[in-house]
């Protein structure tokens, strides 16, 4: 449905976009996720018709409607956009919000926006002014107002920064299910990395105006490329390891890879939720638990391996009980980076 090909945009010297490639399928649900500063906001707005990329294109369905000499209109696009700050006109009601893109005669109008508040769950506040309402009920006027025109494709850009962690949560899963009821495709602007997996059915990851990895929920965060993704996307330990008499040595042991991906490993990539302690005796003992901080769901344990390396371990408060301060830890599932920062394999001992 969508397609940017080659695309960057500079200010200057600055490259905010840098030979950025996407593609969206119709109905898909795609996030772009990265850190403050990298250019997402950039790349929507170019997708948007907002920006003109100084290089590439922008295809809608395998028209042209980008380049450095052709812009379709943001207004032609029938692009639905959502912001962080709602942009609601603070002048009409609620009803009338919703009702602004809407085109037809005024009982289509009138029902349009009957079957998008009922939609929201929100018809008792037609009458009502956007300062009278919460600012969870303002989103989703929001939403409803970018829905009203029938979009093509809905463009959300930190829409829920603003809003309180558990609103954030609540409503972040009652628009997921909104928009999927209305079959539109998504573009999710994000530096909150829970929000991106949790939304969307694929994931681009970002950085410095760069595509780093495209991917799955699933496979940005448990085969991230980089290092640099992997400790983006979730608590990532980074340990320095080396290949000796046929098997990979770590501060926790030896492990049994390949030859041709344990040469070539230079960093293992283990999540918190990977290791798995057991007390054990002073033979079998190859780390000391520092601190057991209790998370609610998780605990959350520090603990040094032998030679000092500390790492950190998380699991269920139910899960393991600790007698003792010396225990065994393993690692269930690793990943093998090489010395340039690039994943190899991963590998679990399950």
């Amino acid at each position: 449905m969508i397609e940017c090909r080659n695309l960057s945009k500079s200010y200057g010297t600055l490259e905010a976009v840098s030979d950025f490639n996407l593609s969206l399928e119709e109905h898909e649900f795609l996030s772009i996720l990265g850190p403050s500063g990298c250019g997402k906001s950039t790349l929507l707005r170019l997708i948007a018709g907002l920006e003109v990329p100084s290089q590439g294109r922008v295809f809608l369905q395998q028209r042209e409607i980008s380049a450095e000499k052709i812009i379709l209109p943001p207004e032609r696009r029938n692009f639905g956009m959502i912001f962080q700050d709602f942009a609601l006109f603070p002048h009409l009601s609620v009803a009338s919000n919703i009702a602004y893109g809407v085109t037809g005669t005024r009982s289509e109008k009138q029902k349009r926006v009957r079957e998008l508040l009922e939609l929201v769950s929100l018809p008792h506040l037609a009458a009502k002014m956007p300062h009278q309402i919460s600012g969870g009920e303002q989103q989703r006027i929001a939403v409803a107002r970018a829905l009203a025109p029938w979009p093509r494709l809905i463009l959300m850009d930190e829409p829920f920064s603003n809003l309180d962690y558990q609103l954030r949560l609540q409503l972040r899963s009652d628009i997921h299910d909104i928009l999927k009821h209305e079959g539109v495709a998504t573009i999710l602007v994000t530096h909150d990395q829970v929000e991106a997996i949790t939304f969307s059915d694929r994931v681009l990851l970002m950085h410095n105006g760069k595509l780093v990895q495209d991917g799955t929920p699933t496979e940005i965060y448990q085969q991230p490329q980089t290092l640099w993704a992997s400790s983006f996307v979730g608590e990532a330990n980074h340990l320095t390891v080396e290949w000796q008499d046929k098997a990979l040595k770590t501060p926790f042991g030896r492990l049994n890879v390949p030859a041709e991906i344990g040469k070539q490993t230079r960093i293992l990539m283990v999540r918190p939720e990977d290791f798995r302690l057991e007390s054990a005796t002073s033979e079998e003992t190859n780390a000391t638990v520092k601190t057991v901080d209790f998370s609610g769901s998780v605990q959350i344990i520090r603990v040094e391996l032998t030679g000092g390396v500390m790492i950190q371990v998380s699991c269920s408060p139910h899960s393991v009980h600790l007698a003792q301060d010396s225990v065994k830890i393993s690692a269930e599932r690793f990943l093998c980076f090489n010395n340039s920062g690039h994943s190899l394999e991963g590998f679990s001992t399950k």
